[in-house]
Protein backbone atom coordinates (compact mmCIF):
# COMPACT_ATOMS: atom_id res chain seq x y z
CA UNK A 1 0.00 0.00 0.00
CA UNK A 2 1.86 3.13 -1.17
CA UNK A 3 1.01 5.44 1.69
CA UNK A 4 3.11 7.35 4.15
CA UNK A 5 3.55 10.63 5.97
CA UNK A 6 5.49 13.74 5.13
CA UNK A 7 7.76 14.72 7.99
CA UNK A 8 8.48 18.37 7.11
CA UNK A 9 6.60 21.21 5.47
CA UNK A 10 8.69 24.35 5.80
CA UNK A 11 12.24 25.30 4.92
CA UNK A 12 14.82 27.00 7.10
CA UNK A 13 15.48 29.48 4.30
CA UNK A 14 11.98 30.86 4.59
CA UNK A 15 12.32 31.22 8.34
CA UNK A 16 15.50 33.19 7.81
CA UNK A 17 13.84 35.45 5.24
CA UNK A 18 10.98 36.33 7.59
CA UNK A 19 13.30 36.85 10.53
CA UNK A 20 15.38 39.26 8.48
CA UNK A 21 12.30 41.10 7.29
CA UNK A 22 11.28 41.60 10.89
CA UNK A 23 14.59 42.88 12.25
CA UNK A 24 16.83 44.27 9.50
CA UNK A 25 16.10 47.87 8.61
CA UNK A 26 15.86 48.53 4.91
CA UNK A 27 15.77 44.92 3.71
CA UNK A 28 13.16 44.38 1.02
CA UNK A 29 11.33 41.30 -0.22
CA UNK A 30 12.79 41.71 -3.70
CA UNK A 31 16.36 41.98 -2.47
CA UNK A 32 15.85 38.83 -0.43
CA UNK A 33 14.76 37.01 -3.57
CA UNK A 34 17.27 38.53 -5.98
CA UNK A 35 20.91 37.70 -6.60
CA UNK A 36 23.83 39.27 -4.79
CA UNK A 37 24.29 41.89 -7.51
CA UNK A 38 20.61 42.83 -7.85
CA UNK A 39 19.90 46.42 -6.82
CA UNK A 40 17.48 46.68 -3.93
CA UNK A 41 14.19 48.35 -4.88
CA UNK A 42 13.17 51.30 -2.71
CA UNK A 43 11.36 50.45 0.49
CA UNK A 44 7.95 52.09 0.72
CA UNK A 45 7.39 54.88 3.21
CA UNK A 46 5.77 54.30 6.57
CA UNK A 47 2.58 55.94 5.32
CA UNK A 48 2.38 53.63 2.29
CA UNK A 49 3.01 50.58 4.47
CA UNK A 50 0.17 51.72 6.71
CA UNK A 51 -2.02 52.05 3.63
CA UNK A 52 -1.23 48.45 2.67
CA UNK A 53 -2.15 47.35 6.19
CA UNK A 54 -5.46 49.21 5.96
CA UNK A 55 -6.35 47.56 2.65
CA UNK A 56 -5.58 44.07 3.95
CA UNK A 57 -7.40 44.68 7.22
CA UNK A 58 -10.48 45.78 5.28
CA UNK A 59 -10.11 42.86 2.84
CA UNK A 60 -9.90 40.28 5.63
CA UNK A 61 -12.82 41.81 7.52
CA UNK A 62 -15.01 41.65 4.42
CA UNK A 63 -14.22 37.97 4.03
CA UNK A 64 -14.90 37.17 7.69
CA UNK A 65 -18.19 39.08 7.51
CA UNK A 66 -19.27 37.36 4.27
CA UNK A 67 -19.48 40.59 2.24
CA UNK A 68 -18.28 39.53 -1.21
CA UNK A 69 -18.95 42.89 -2.87
CA UNK A 70 -16.81 44.68 -0.28
CA UNK A 71 -14.16 41.97 -0.63
CA UNK A 72 -13.97 42.44 -4.40
CA UNK A 73 -13.99 46.24 -4.08
CA UNK A 74 -10.38 45.96 -2.89
CA UNK A 75 -9.36 43.95 -5.99
CA UNK A 76 -8.08 45.42 -9.26
CA UNK A 77 -10.81 44.23 -11.66
CA UNK A 78 -8.60 45.10 -14.62
CA UNK A 79 -6.56 42.01 -13.64
CA UNK A 80 -9.36 39.70 -14.76
CA UNK A 81 -7.79 36.27 -14.04
CA UNK A 82 -6.76 37.46 -10.60
CA UNK A 83 -10.15 39.03 -9.90
CA UNK A 84 -11.84 35.75 -10.86
CA UNK A 85 -9.47 33.85 -8.60
CA UNK A 86 -10.22 36.21 -5.72
CA UNK A 87 -13.94 35.58 -6.14
CA UNK A 88 -13.28 31.84 -6.07
CA UNK A 89 -11.05 32.33 -3.01
CA UNK A 90 -13.83 34.18 -1.20
CA UNK A 91 -16.37 31.45 -1.99
CA UNK A 92 -13.91 28.76 -0.93
CA UNK A 93 -12.98 30.31 2.40
CA UNK A 94 -16.57 31.10 3.28
CA UNK A 95 -17.18 27.34 3.40
CA UNK A 96 -14.42 26.81 5.97
CA UNK A 97 -14.92 27.16 9.74
CA UNK A 98 -12.56 30.09 10.13
CA UNK A 99 -11.58 30.96 13.68
CA UNK A 100 -8.96 33.45 12.45
CA UNK A 101 -8.13 35.08 9.14
CA UNK A 102 -5.89 38.16 8.85
CA UNK A 103 -2.70 39.46 7.26
CA UNK A 104 0.31 40.89 9.05
CA UNK A 105 2.57 43.34 7.21
CA UNK A 106 6.07 43.43 8.77
CA UNK A 107 8.09 46.63 8.81
CA UNK A 108 10.22 47.21 5.69
CA UNK A 109 8.41 44.45 3.79
CA UNK A 110 6.68 46.75 1.25
CA UNK A 111 8.71 47.93 -1.75
CA UNK A 112 8.02 50.20 -4.68
CA UNK A 113 7.72 48.63 -8.15
CA UNK A 114 7.31 50.09 -11.64
CA UNK A 115 3.55 49.62 -11.59
CA UNK A 116 2.71 49.69 -7.89
CA UNK A 117 3.78 47.95 -4.69
CA UNK A 118 5.03 44.55 -3.64
CA UNK A 119 4.74 43.21 -0.09
CA UNK A 120 5.93 40.08 1.65
CA UNK A 121 3.23 39.48 4.26
CA UNK A 122 2.13 36.79 6.67
CA UNK A 123 -1.33 35.26 6.34
CA UNK A 124 -2.71 34.10 9.69
CA UNK A 125 -5.45 31.49 9.35
CA UNK A 126 -7.04 28.97 11.74
CA UNK A 127 -9.71 26.32 11.19
CA UNK A 128 -12.06 26.31 14.17
CA UNK A 129 -12.15 22.93 15.87
CA UNK A 130 -9.32 21.49 13.76
CA UNK A 131 -6.26 23.71 14.24
CA UNK A 132 -4.82 24.08 17.72
CA UNK A 133 -3.50 27.53 16.80
CA UNK A 134 -3.42 29.87 13.79
CA UNK A 135 -1.18 28.87 10.88
CA UNK A 136 1.14 31.64 9.62
CA UNK A 137 2.00 31.40 5.91
CA UNK A 138 4.32 33.86 4.09
CA UNK A 139 2.85 35.33 0.93
CA UNK A 140 3.82 37.84 -1.75
CA UNK A 141 1.09 40.35 -2.63
CA UNK A 142 1.16 43.08 -5.27
CA UNK A 143 -0.86 46.28 -5.41
CA UNK A 144 -1.76 48.87 -8.02
CA UNK A 145 -2.82 52.42 -7.32
CA UNK A 146 -6.16 53.81 -8.48
CA UNK A 147 -7.90 57.14 -7.98
CA UNK A 148 -9.54 55.65 -4.89
CA UNK A 149 -6.37 54.20 -3.38
CA UNK A 150 -4.54 50.89 -3.43
CA UNK A 151 -6.03 47.80 -5.05
CA UNK A 152 -4.88 44.22 -4.58
CA UNK A 153 -3.52 43.04 -7.94
CA UNK A 154 -1.76 39.72 -7.32
CA UNK A 155 -1.17 37.03 -4.72
CA UNK A 156 1.24 34.63 -6.43
CA UNK A 157 4.98 34.66 -6.93
CA UNK A 158 6.06 31.24 -8.26
CA UNK A 159 9.75 32.00 -7.75
CA UNK A 160 9.16 32.98 -4.13
CA UNK A 161 7.00 29.91 -3.50
CA UNK A 162 9.49 27.54 -5.11
CA UNK A 163 12.54 29.02 -3.44
CA UNK A 164 11.03 29.08 0.04
CA UNK A 165 8.82 25.97 -0.18
CA UNK A 166 5.52 27.79 0.25
CA UNK A 167 2.74 25.25 -0.17
CA UNK A 168 -0.61 26.21 -1.69
CA UNK A 169 -3.70 24.72 -0.08
CA UNK A 170 -6.67 23.33 -2.05
CA UNK A 171 -8.63 26.55 -1.50
CA UNK A 172 -5.78 28.42 -3.21
CA UNK A 173 -5.72 26.10 -6.21
CA UNK A 174 -9.26 25.21 -7.23
CA UNK A 175 -12.95 25.54 -6.44
CA UNK A 176 -13.62 23.39 -3.38
CA UNK A 177 -16.70 21.81 -1.86
CA UNK A 178 -16.56 21.40 1.91
CA UNK A 179 -18.44 18.67 3.75
CA UNK A 180 -18.28 18.06 7.49
CA UNK A 181 -18.95 14.99 9.62
CA UNK A 182 -18.43 14.05 13.25
CA UNK A 183 -14.89 15.29 13.78
CA UNK A 184 -14.16 15.34 10.05
CA UNK A 185 -13.67 18.33 7.75
CA UNK A 186 -13.61 17.10 4.16
CA UNK A 187 -12.19 19.23 1.33
CA UNK A 188 -13.56 18.01 -2.01
CA UNK A 189 -14.09 19.46 -5.47
CA UNK A 190 -16.88 19.26 -8.04
CA UNK A 191 -15.65 15.91 -9.35
CA UNK A 192 -14.93 14.24 -6.01
CA UNK A 193 -17.74 15.58 -3.81
CA UNK A 194 -20.15 12.77 -4.74
CA UNK A 195 -17.91 10.44 -2.75
CA UNK A 196 -17.94 12.69 0.31
CA UNK A 197 -20.55 10.78 2.29
CA UNK A 198 -18.66 7.50 1.84
CA UNK A 199 -15.25 8.96 2.70
CA UNK A 200 -16.48 10.89 5.73
CA UNK A 201 -18.32 7.82 7.04
CA UNK A 202 -15.15 5.75 6.61
CA UNK A 203 -13.11 8.35 8.50
CA UNK A 204 -15.67 8.46 11.32
CA UNK A 205 -15.39 4.67 11.65
CA UNK A 206 -11.63 4.99 11.40
CA UNK A 207 -11.49 7.45 14.29
CA UNK A 208 -13.32 4.92 16.47
CA UNK A 209 -10.86 2.21 15.42
CA UNK A 210 -7.83 4.38 16.17
CA UNK A 211 -9.23 5.29 19.59
CA UNK A 212 -9.51 1.58 20.36
CA UNK A 213 -5.93 0.81 19.29
CA UNK A 214 -3.74 3.86 19.93
CA UNK A 215 -3.09 4.42 23.67
CA UNK A 216 -2.24 8.11 23.22
CA UNK A 217 -4.33 11.25 23.52
CA UNK A 218 -5.28 13.09 20.35
CA UNK A 219 -8.04 15.46 19.25
CA UNK A 220 -10.28 12.89 17.47
CA UNK A 221 -10.64 15.47 14.71
CA UNK A 222 -9.09 15.63 11.26
CA UNK A 223 -9.03 17.57 7.99
CA UNK A 224 -8.89 15.44 4.84
CA UNK A 225 -8.21 16.57 1.26
CA UNK A 226 -9.93 14.38 -1.35
CA UNK A 227 -9.51 16.13 -4.69
CA UNK A 228 -9.80 14.91 -8.27
CA UNK A 229 -6.29 15.99 -9.32
CA UNK A 230 -2.86 15.80 -7.68
CA UNK A 231 -1.96 19.49 -7.64
CA UNK A 232 -2.38 19.87 -3.87
CA UNK A 233 -0.55 16.59 -3.29
CA UNK A 234 2.33 17.77 -5.47
CA UNK A 235 2.55 20.99 -3.41
CA UNK A 236 3.73 19.12 -0.31
CA UNK A 237 7.33 19.74 0.66
CA UNK A 238 9.60 16.71 1.18
CA UNK A 239 7.03 14.35 -0.30
CA UNK A 240 8.12 10.80 0.55
CA UNK A 241 9.45 9.09 -2.56
CA UNK A 242 9.27 12.38 -4.47
CA UNK A 243 6.49 11.27 -6.85
CA UNK A 244 2.92 12.24 -5.85
CA UNK A 245 1.47 9.79 -8.35
CA UNK A 246 2.98 6.82 -6.51
CA UNK A 247 1.27 7.56 -3.20
CA UNK A 248 -2.27 6.46 -2.42
CA UNK A 249 -2.31 8.81 0.53
CA UNK A 250 -0.13 10.91 2.80
CA UNK A 251 -0.43 12.48 6.23
CA UNK A 252 1.37 15.76 6.71
CA UNK A 253 2.02 18.14 9.61
CA UNK A 254 0.74 21.71 9.45
CA UNK A 255 2.94 23.81 11.66
CA UNK A 256 1.94 27.15 13.15
CA UNK A 257 4.68 28.89 11.21
CA UNK A 258 8.05 28.53 9.49
CA UNK A 259 10.03 29.43 12.59
CA UNK A 260 8.59 26.82 14.95
CA UNK A 261 7.99 23.12 15.36
CA UNK A 262 4.69 23.80 17.10
CA UNK A 263 1.93 21.82 15.42
CA UNK A 264 -1.39 23.36 14.45
CA UNK A 265 -2.72 20.03 13.16
CA UNK A 266 -1.90 16.94 11.16
CA UNK A 267 -4.03 16.49 8.03
CA UNK A 268 -4.10 13.83 5.38
CA UNK A 269 -4.71 13.63 1.67
CA UNK A 270 -6.05 10.91 -0.62
CA UNK A 271 -4.79 10.36 -4.14
CA UNK A 272 -7.59 10.83 -6.73
CA UNK A 273 -7.53 7.12 -7.63
CA UNK A 274 -8.63 6.27 -4.07
CA UNK A 275 -11.62 8.59 -3.91
CA UNK A 276 -14.21 6.32 -5.52
CA UNK A 277 -12.62 3.08 -4.36
CA UNK A 278 -15.28 2.32 -1.79
CA UNK A 279 -13.81 -0.89 -0.41
CA UNK A 280 -11.62 -2.43 2.29
CA UNK A 281 -8.46 -1.06 0.66
CA UNK A 282 -9.58 2.55 1.01
CA UNK A 283 -10.84 2.00 4.56
CA UNK A 284 -7.49 0.48 5.50
CA UNK A 285 -5.65 3.39 3.89
CA UNK A 286 -7.77 5.88 5.83
CA UNK A 287 -7.02 4.10 9.12
CA UNK A 288 -3.31 4.13 8.27
CA UNK A 289 -3.33 7.89 7.69
CA UNK A 290 -5.48 8.49 10.77
CA UNK A 291 -2.88 6.68 12.85
CA UNK A 292 -0.28 9.19 11.66
CA UNK A 293 -2.71 11.99 12.49
CA UNK A 294 -3.23 10.62 15.99
CA UNK A 295 0.53 10.28 16.55
CA UNK A 296 1.18 13.81 15.25
CA UNK A 297 4.84 14.79 15.60
CA UNK A 298 5.49 11.98 18.06
CA UNK A 299 6.50 9.56 15.33
CA UNK A 300 8.95 12.07 13.81
CA UNK A 301 11.43 10.94 16.43
CA UNK A 302 11.42 7.22 15.67
CA UNK A 303 12.81 5.19 12.75
CA UNK A 304 10.55 5.17 9.69
CA UNK A 305 9.99 1.41 9.88
CA UNK A 306 8.44 1.78 13.33
CA UNK A 307 6.28 4.78 12.37
CA UNK A 308 4.96 3.12 9.22
CA UNK A 309 4.83 -0.34 10.78
CA UNK A 310 2.61 0.88 13.61
CA UNK A 311 0.34 2.67 11.13
CA UNK A 312 0.01 -0.55 9.12
CA UNK A 313 -0.51 -2.62 12.25
CA UNK A 314 -3.29 -0.37 13.53
CA UNK A 315 -4.91 -0.12 10.08
CA UNK A 316 -5.48 -3.87 9.77
CA UNK A 317 -6.86 -4.58 13.23
CA UNK A 318 -10.54 -4.34 12.19
CA UNK A 319 -9.86 -6.77 9.29
CA UNK A 320 -10.16 -10.52 9.97
CA UNK A 321 -6.77 -12.19 9.73
CA UNK A 322 -7.77 -14.35 6.77
CA UNK A 323 -8.75 -11.25 4.75
CA UNK A 324 -5.57 -9.24 5.30
CA UNK A 325 -3.30 -8.62 2.29
CA UNK A 326 0.38 -7.84 1.90
CA UNK A 327 2.43 -6.61 -1.04
CA UNK A 328 3.84 -9.37 -3.24
CA UNK A 329 7.29 -7.78 -2.92
CA UNK A 330 7.15 -8.21 0.85
CA UNK A 331 6.42 -11.91 0.55
CA UNK A 332 9.17 -12.36 -2.05
CA UNK A 333 11.72 -10.60 0.15
CA UNK A 334 10.63 -12.45 3.26
CA UNK A 335 11.10 -15.77 1.50
CA UNK A 336 14.58 -14.74 0.37
CA UNK A 337 15.55 -13.54 3.85
CA UNK A 338 16.22 -10.01 5.07
CA UNK A 339 19.44 -8.35 6.15
CA UNK A 340 17.84 -6.09 8.73
CA UNK A 341 15.03 -3.66 9.42
CA UNK A 342 14.13 -1.27 6.55
CA UNK A 343 16.28 1.84 6.42
CA UNK A 344 14.93 5.40 6.58
CA UNK A 345 16.73 6.63 3.47
CA UNK A 346 15.39 3.93 1.15
CA UNK A 347 12.09 3.17 2.84
CA UNK A 348 9.96 4.87 0.15
CA UNK A 349 12.16 3.91 -2.76
CA UNK A 350 11.81 1.11 -5.28
CA UNK A 351 11.39 -1.51 -2.52
CA UNK A 352 8.68 0.34 -0.61
CA UNK A 353 6.18 -2.51 -0.89
CA UNK A 354 8.61 -4.90 0.77
CA UNK A 355 9.61 -2.32 3.38
CA UNK A 356 6.03 -1.67 4.44
CA UNK A 357 5.35 -5.39 4.75
CA UNK A 358 8.45 -6.13 6.83
CA UNK A 359 7.82 -3.06 9.03
CA UNK A 360 4.20 -4.11 9.57
CA UNK A 361 5.15 -7.66 10.52
CA UNK A 362 7.91 -6.51 12.83
CA UNK A 363 5.09 -4.87 14.78
CA UNK A 364 2.91 -7.97 14.41
CA UNK A 365 5.73 -10.11 15.78
CA UNK A 366 6.30 -7.78 18.75
CA UNK A 367 2.61 -7.74 19.61
CA UNK A 368 2.17 -11.52 19.22
CA UNK A 369 5.34 -12.42 21.14
CA UNK A 370 5.61 -9.80 23.88
CA UNK A 371 2.10 -8.31 23.96
CA UNK A 372 0.71 -5.19 22.33
CA UNK A 373 1.83 -3.08 25.28
CA UNK A 374 5.43 -3.91 24.34
CA UNK A 375 4.92 -2.36 20.89
CA UNK A 376 3.84 0.94 22.41
CA UNK A 377 6.59 0.70 25.05
CA UNK A 378 9.12 0.39 22.22
CA UNK A 379 7.55 3.40 20.49
CA UNK A 380 7.66 5.49 23.67
CA UNK A 381 11.25 4.52 24.39
CA UNK A 382 12.34 5.24 20.81
CA UNK A 383 10.87 8.75 20.89
CA UNK A 384 12.07 9.67 24.36
CA UNK A 385 14.80 12.26 24.96
CA UNK A 386 15.01 13.67 21.45
CA UNK A 387 14.25 10.43 19.65
CA UNK A 388 16.23 7.50 18.28
CA UNK A 389 18.03 7.26 14.96
CA UNK A 390 18.97 4.14 13.06
CA UNK A 391 22.38 3.97 14.74
CA UNK A 392 20.83 3.86 18.18
CA UNK A 393 17.78 1.72 17.49
CA UNK A 394 19.43 -1.65 18.11
CA UNK A 395 20.28 -0.74 21.70
CA UNK A 396 16.68 0.35 22.33
CA UNK A 397 15.25 -2.81 20.78
CA UNK A 398 17.56 -4.93 22.96
CA UNK A 399 16.61 -2.95 26.05
CA UNK A 400 12.85 -3.23 25.48
CA UNK A 401 12.55 -6.64 23.81
CA UNK A 402 15.79 -8.44 24.61
CA UNK A 403 16.63 -9.17 20.97
CA UNK A 404 18.63 -7.41 18.27
CA UNK A 405 17.19 -5.44 15.37
CA UNK A 406 18.46 -8.12 12.98
CA UNK A 407 16.66 -10.81 14.97
CA UNK A 408 13.48 -8.75 14.89
CA UNK A 409 13.70 -8.32 11.13
CA UNK A 410 14.35 -12.04 10.66
CA UNK A 411 11.40 -12.93 12.88
CA UNK A 412 9.18 -10.49 10.96
CA UNK A 413 10.16 -12.09 7.64
CA UNK A 414 9.48 -15.58 8.98
CA UNK A 415 6.07 -14.46 10.25
CA UNK A 416 5.24 -13.07 6.79
CA UNK A 417 6.08 -16.43 5.23
CA UNK A 418 4.12 -18.34 7.86
CA UNK A 419 1.08 -16.09 7.35
CA UNK A 420 1.01 -15.73 3.57
CA UNK A 421 2.85 -18.83 2.35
Amino acid sequence: MPTTRARSTRSGGLALLLALLAVVSGLSACSALGGDDDPSPPVASTDVTAEVRDVLTRHARALRDGRMTAFLDDVDDAKKPFAARQKRYFLNLRQLPLAAFAWRVPENSVTETEDGLRAVVELRMQLRGYDAAPVVTPQVLTFTRSDDGLLLAGDRDPEFNDRYDVELAPWDLTRIDVEEGDGVLGIFDATSVDAAYQIIASIERGIEAIDAEVPLDWSDRVVVYALSDIRALAELDNLPGGDPDKLDGVAFPVRTGPRTRRLASTRFMLHPRMIYRNDQTRDRLIRHELTHVALGLRDDKVPTWLSEGIAEYVSVQPIPTYRRMIAKDALTEARAGVDGLPRDKTFNGSRSGANYGIAWFACEYISATYGEAALWRLFDTMRAEGGTGEKGQDAVIRDVLGISGHDLADAAAQKVVNTFG
